[in-house]
């Protein structure tokens, strides 16, 4: 998993190379809060997480289960939670979960 802060966006990007399933999601995961704690993420002031699933073709239920994980982290710290998604079978699972009524989905082309 990759990382980006844009300060003028005040937003924390998590761009997952690939797909989100049970094989690496706790791997995922432990990036993450490891991430949070570093002083940059904790300094830089961002009220949106985006996380970045343009790589990713599926994600399975353990995956589905970290991404709302994702969510529930930023929202204890206040931030908004944005997810870029270019798979329609990402798209429909979103839907179909309701998790897209939490996240605002950002569909590109």
């Amino acid at each position: 998993m990759h990382h980006q802060i844009d300060p003028a966006a005040q937003s924390l990007r998590l761009s997952f190379p690939g797909d989100v399933l049970s094989t690496n999601s706790d791997n995922l995961q432990r990036e993450f809060l490891a991430l949070l704690e570093t002083t940059p993420v904790k300094t830089a002031g961002w009220t949106t997480l985006v996380i970045d699933l343009s790589a990713a073709k599926m994600v399975d239920s353990v995956g589905l289960n970290l991404i709302v994980g994702l969510y529930k982290e930023a929202k204890k710290r206040g931030a908004k939670t944005r997810a870029v998604v270019t798979s329609p079978n990402i798209q429909r699972t979103f839907a179909f979960t309701r998790l897209d009524t939490h996240i605002q989905i950002e569909p590109i082309a």
